[in-house]
């Protein structure tokens, strides 16, 4: 066996991971899907979109409920919050450099 190695802190989702979890793009004036770690580090719009099921006489409704999301703002790939500046981009941190880092020597 192995030893972890890296980041083992527990990322937090005050948020339904499982939702449609999207950010809004203002130089391409779009909203476009992200994962729910891009998500929790946006700085700028966020919305959530989830599926609401309603039972009512054996038949169930689909529908779905969008919300803005004003949940708290960390600093990427961890658990700790920072102050929102609407830079309209993810909040950088020494976990997001590194990624970044191995994905150019990739290349």
């Amino acid at each position: 066996m192995s030893e972890k190695q890296g980041n083992t802190e527990k990322p937090d989702y005050p948020f339904n991971t499982s939702a449609n979890l999207e950010v809004f793009i203002p130089n391409l004036n779009r909203w476009h899907r992200v994962t729910c770690n891009d998500f929790r580090s946006w700085d700028g719009k966020r919305r959530i979109t989830e599926t609401i099921n309603v039972k009512h006489k054996e038949v169930i409704n689909i529908s779905s409920k969008t919300i803005d999301y004003d949940g708290p703002l960390y600093a990427y790939g961890t658990n700790r919050k920072v102050i929102k500046q609407n830079i309209n981009n993810i909040v950088e941190s020494e976990v997001l450099v590194e990624r970044n880092s191995r994905s150019q020597k990739l290349r």
